[in-house]
């Protein structure tokens, strides 16, 4: 690392600690832009290496769809991970050997634990001496994340495997038990973390054990006819390392529910943060997703710092925390956060550039649909090409198709969105505009087809009927399409929905 790429991540970093952050982000970049030993507490609950697609569906709109990737390749990328930038000779990479040899060289699960080894060795370095860390994980990498656990911050400093448990549903699979459970793999920094032990109401059997009462009617039970210990001065009942008091939100109809496919209750976060930080401690989740950690660490008087990749999903977290009355500082999520040069490389990369086998153009439309506060679309089932639909407040749904490819956009392709949005209007619903957005500048006659379109009266104003505009342009020049005011609807259910979003564009 250079001097000036030193100090620029030293910058980022102290922005990212000076207030209750999200940020849109790889989150290797943003682990490596903190100082040492600054976070209190981290709660991962990262992909489970499920080779799974999940379809999520955002609050109100139950049309809207994204999917996320849980499938792991072995790209270059990965090869060039292993190879050069983990320490030779360190335990982590002995570790690394072993898992290739165990699930194979090049194997889907060895790539994921690679991708996973290189950002845990960085959650070691940012947490304090009396920091903890909880990995949330299911039978389908649990064994092997640890051992990664254990060689990075040494078997001496396990704490805990909590199995998190909650009732069978659904058909019980013909071979084998239900797997009605995750696990929590609960690690310290050092030998001294910070932790209150937490308790759960006594049960009626419990209580029952307190046969005896005092001259002042206080309820007790003796050990050995000596010493009395009083059913009133109990905290409660220590909590132990399975859980089965906390139901998953697929068991309750919760106004928690925002639809997101991996979404954890809040009460289970809350027993963590409570359990391992004090008020004022930072907490940091690196896999964000819909932010029910740093939703639950905003209620508790903690600090926060969330990250996630998806620009979907840091949306969701802004207007759920938003709606909290917790507005967080958000990075990334504006198009001066972005350098033209670094977007069209990552856009243009192909699956074996990626470290995580993601191609640069799925990862490209989801920064736009965020950047643009509309929600993508990845099933693309009879849906004319639709890569994004942004929900106006006054009803408007606006098609939009993103082209991140080095083609240059063409007439066939805005024939097509116009016949998308006409056939969307004569369905019934209210689609008076549409948006084309390619990686580079479009040509002159494709601007000229768009005007010849006109221009529609919605509630707020007057605005084109259709408009096509770049990455390119949008991140040097500042040029961006005229919206109307969304619904923040689109983003989180109406129950969490409080207050307006801040526009993309105006």
């Amino acid at each position: 690392m250079t001097q000036s790429s030193f100090l620029r991540a030293q910058e980022e970093g102290a922005k990212y600690l000076a207030g209750n952050a999200l940020v849109c982000s790889d989150n290797l970049y943003v682990l490596r832009a903190l100082p040492d030993e600054c976070v209190d507490l981290i709660y991962l609950d990262p992909p489970f290496q499920s080779a799974t697609h999940y379809v999520a569906i955002f609050g109100d709109k139950g049309q809207v769809d994204q999917q996320l990737k849980d499938i792991w390749t072995w790209t270059q990328e990965t090869e060039n991970t292993f190879r050069r930038r983990i320490a030779r000779g360190s335990r982590l990479l002995s570790t690394l050997e072993g898992i290739q040899l165990q699930a194979g060289s090049t194997s889907s699960m060895a790539a994921y634990c690679v991708y996973m080894g290189r950002r845990l060795l960085e959650m070691r370095r940012v947490l304090k001496k009396t920091g903890s860390i909880y990995l949330h994980c299911d039978h389908h990498a649990s064994h092997y994340l640890r051992i990664l656990m254990d060689a990075v911050f040494g078997s001496d400093n396990f704490r805990n495997e909590i199995v998190w448990g909650y009732p069978p549903g659904g058909k019980a699979p013909k071979y084998g038990f239900h797997r009605k459970h995750d696990t929590l793999l609960y690690y310290s920094r050092g030998p001294a973390p910070t932790f209150h032990h937490p308790y759960a109401e006594l049960t009626d059997y419990q209580k029952g054990k307190f046969t005896k009462v005092d001259a002042q009617g206080r309820r007790y039970k003796e050990y050995r006819g000596k010493t009395r210990t009083y059913l009133d001065a109990l905290p409660g009942s220590p909590v132990p390392s399975w859980w089965t008091d906390i139901h998953s939100l697929g068991q309750t109809i919760s106004k928690e529910r925002i639809g997101y496919p991996t979404q954890k209750p809040l009460a289970l976060l809350e027993r963590i943060i409570r359990a391992s930080s004090n008020e004022g401690d930072l907490v940091v989740d690196p896999f964000c997703g819909c932010g029910t950690a740093v939703d639950a660490a905003a209620g508790l008087g903690r600090k926060y710092l969330g990250v996630d990749i998806s620009a979907i999903a840091v949306r969701v977290m802004e207007q759920r925390l938003t709606s909290r009355g917790a507005a967080p500082a958000v990075y990334g999520l504006d198009w001066s956060d972005h350098d033209w040069e670094q977007f069209e490389k990552r856009a243009l990369s192909r699956v074996d550039d990626a470290e995580d086998g993601v191609p640069g153009w799925a990862w490209a439309e989801d920064q736009v649909a965020g950047l643009l506060n509309a929600v993508p679309n990845r099933k693309k089932v009879g849906d004319g090409g639709v890569d994004a639909r942004y929900y106006g407040a006054a009803g408007e749904v606006i098609p939009i198709q993103v082209k991140m490819y080095r083609k240059p956009v063409g007439r066939p392709d805005m024939d097509k969105l116009l016949g998308v949005q006409t056939a969307m209007q004569n369905q019934g619903v209210h689609a008076p505009m549409s948006l084309m957005v390619s990686l580079y500048a479009p040509a002159r006659n494709l601007r000229t087809f768009a005007a010849q379109q006109g221009r529609v009266v919605l509630e707020d104003g007057e605005y084109p009927v259709m408009q096509i505009f770049s990455v390119e342009e949008m991140l040097t020049h500042g040029d961006l399409p005229k919206l109307p005011p969304v619904d923040p609807r689109s983003l989180v259910g109406a129950t969490q929905t409080k207050m307006v979003l801040p526009q993309a564009a105006g």
